[in-house]
C-alpha cells in the first residue's frame, strides 16, 4: 500500500511544495545571471586597474630620465618604459593613456635611431597610436599636438596636420608643452599655413611669453624667426642682442611674418 505522498503525481507534489519553493526555483536562473554579471564587472575592473597601474609605472619610469629632458634617453630606458605601456595595453587594448605613452616611446626611439628606415617605422607607429587614442580622448590637446608632430616627421603636410594644430591650440591654449610642440611644427611649415593658422601661431607665441618664454624663444631661434617675437616685451627682454641683430639685418618694409 502506497503512502499518500508517494501516490501524488509530480504536478501534485510541486503544488503541495508551496509557493515559496516554486518562487525559489524560478529565481535561481536570475541569481546565476546576476552572479555572472558581477563576476564580469569584477574582472573588467581588475583589468582596468592593472592597465592603469602599468601605465603609471611607465610614466614614473620616464620621469626618472634626465631633468628637463635636456639629454636623450638611452635605449634601455626607453625599453623599460615601453614594456610597462605594452603590459598596460595587454589588459586594455584601447587604453588612451597607455597608447599615448607607447606613442611617446615610439618618438623617443625615433630620436635616438641611427637607421632612417627604423626611425620612420617608429614615427608611423606613434602616429597610429595617437590616432587610436584620440578616439577615446578627442579633447586631449597633448594627443592632438603629438599627432601634428608625427605628421611633420612623416612629411605629410595635409589637412590632418592643420586640423591637429588647430585642435591642439584650441583645447590647450595655456599648456606649455602644447604651446611648444605646435610652435615647433607651425614654424617648420610656416609657408604652408593659411592666414588663420598663422594668426593662431602668433597668439600661441604671445601666450607662451607668460609661462615659459625661454623655451618658446629657443624654438623661435632655431628657425631664426625673431620677427615674430621681438615686438613682444617678454621676449625682447631675454632675446637682447638677437633682436637688435634681427632689426639691423631686416630689410626696410619687409613683411617677414608672412613669408
Amino acid at each position: 500500500m502506497r503512502s499518500d505522498h508517494s501516490a501524488q503525481s509530480p504536478a501534485e507534489r510541486n503544488a503541495s511544495a508551496g509557493p515559496g519553493t516554486s518562487a525559489r526555483r524560478r529565481g535561481r536562473p536570475v541569481y546565476i545571471a546576476l552572479f555572472i554579471v558581477l563576476a564580469l564587472i569584477a574582472a573588467q575592473t581588475a583589468r582596468l586597474g592593472l592597465s592603469g597601474l602599468y601605465a603609471q609605472l611607465g610614466q614614473n619610469e620616464t620621469e626618472q630620465w634626465s631633468p628637463g629632458r635636456s639629454r636623450l634617453p638611452e635605449s634601455a630606458q626607453i625599453a623599460r618604459a615601453a614594456k610597462f605601456y605594452t603590459d598596460s595595453l595587454g589588459y586594455v587594448a584601447d587604453s588612451p593613456w597607455a597608447l599615448e605613452g607607447a606613442g611617446a616611446m615610439d618618438l623617443a626611439r625615433m630620436r635616438i635611431s641611427k637607421k632612417p628606415r627604423e626611425a620612420l617605422a617608429s614615427v608611423r607607429e606613434a602616429h597610429a597610436r595617437f590616432r587610436q587614442a584620440l578616439q577615446q580622448r578627442p579633447t586631449s590637446p597633448f594627443l592632438w599636438a603629438n599627432l601634428a608632430l608625427t605628421k611633420l616627421y612623416l612629411n605629410e603636410i595635409d589637412d590632418e596636420l592643420f586640423a591637429a594644430l588647430r585642435r591642439a591650440g584650441e583645447l590647450g591654449p595655456w599648456e606649455p608643452t602644447v604651446q611648444q610642440t605646435i610652435l615647433f611644427v607651425g614654424l617648420a611649415r610656416w609657408q604652408d599655413l593659411g592666414p588663420e593658422l598663422r594668426q593662431a601661431m602668433l597668439q600661441t607665441i604671445r601666450r607662451g611669453a607668460a609661462r615659459e618664454p625661454r623655451k618658446m624663444l629657443e624654438i623661435v631661434k632655431s628657425y631664426t624667426r625673431f620677427d615674430l617675437v621681438c615686438a613682444i616685451e617678454e621676449y625682447k627682454r631675454i632675446a637682447g642682442s638677437d633682436c637688435k641683430n634681427a632689426a639691423q639685418t631686416a630689410k626696410p618694409g619687409a613683411a617677414q611674418t608672412q613669408d
